[in-house]
């Protein structure tokens, strides 16, 4: 699939965006730049049935490798499900490793979407014949990840739909290639306005989550058992472009006005303190990613 261009221009456009955000998990907090963010609103409701959000779920073409018990309730209490291109063969073999009264109680995808390049016929014959909608999306220029966003708000405008959150499944493992077109679709959800502009995308691999902070500050509420792991880790990484200033605390190795910038600092392998929140004021868009060991113990 080809990577739309430009990337390093299409960060600097983002980070000039004064955006602000309202749904409940990238809640505005003041009249600046300012959000909080708390991830057990969609994918910790299991426990907390209370606060969930209206969210979607995309299964994209990798091996689903989470636990078993969290991706059937994750699935069936989406508000729209889809599965794009060869990640419907993917949902498909997950399906079927389930015993057969628990595949009867899993819901269909919504949608199927994507150039189908990559997605046998008769896969796609069959959630066509169960009543899955299939969208054909044969555009080069733009990812299936990217494609299917576009299909998403489609449908949410159609339906007077607003969703909280979109959370991609997939695995940052693999072709480099494929990695990195899914992070330029996170900066086209913002630079493009694939979606609207109170709805923020994750990146779901293995147990950890990523997204893109935007310019100002943050606030983002660590789960205790994120907290308490021996393994716990997080990252701040800037992409396409230098953040030139990121101050945080809540970290083990907390950063004080310092830039982040490949060829010099970069914070990977970070982790936390301890503390309930993690506090992120930076001048440009950087991707955080955090460990949430829950996605795949037992």
């Amino acid at each position: 699939m080809a990577i739309n261009g430009g990337i390093n221009n299409m960060v600097k456009k983002l980070s000039n965006i004064l955006y602000m955000q309202h749904n409940y998990c990238g809640q505005s907090c003041s009249v600046v730049k300012c959000w909080q963010w708390n991830i057990k609103r969609f994918i910790m409701f299991q426990t907390n049935k209370t606060i969930q959000d209206k969210y979607a779920v995309l299964i994209l073409n990798r091996p689903i490798s989470q636990n078993p018990d969290f991706v059937k309730s994750f699935w069936n209490n989406a508000s729209v499900r889809m599965a794009v291109d060869g990640g419907t063969a993917r949902w498909d073999t997950f399906l079927n490793q389930l015993p057969e009264d628990v595949q009867k109680t899993m819901k269909l995808p919504d949608f199927v979407t994507g150039d189908f390049d990559s997605l046998t016929e008769d896969v796609l014959n069959k959630y066509k014949k169960k009543g899955t909608k299939t969208i054909r999306t044969p555009d080069q220029n733009n990812t299936d990840f990217t494609k299917a966003l576009m299909e998403l708000n489609k449908h949410c405008q159609q339906e007077n739909l607003q969703l909280d959150h979109v959370i991609a499944v997939c695995q940052n493992s693999g072709r480099l290639d494929h990695i990195l077109a899914n992070i330029q679709t996170l900066h086209l959800v913002k630079v493009d306005n694939l979606l609207n502009p109170n709805t923020t995308v994750y990146i779901l691999s293995d147990d950890s989550i990523s997204w893109l902070l935007s310019p100002g500050d943050h606030v983002i509420s660590v789960p205790e058992e994120t907290r308490q792991h021996r393994r716990a880790w997080c990252s701040l990484v800037p992409i396409g472009t230098p953040c030139e200033s990121v101050t945080t605390s809540g970290l083990k190795w907390n950063l004080d006005n310092q830039e982040l910038k490949f060829g010099e600092l970069v914070s990977t392998s970070n982790t936390f303190d301890g503390s309930e929140f993690v506090k992120i004021k930076c001048s440009h868009v950087i991707l955080w990613s955090m460990r949430v060991p829950h996605l795949i113990s037992k």
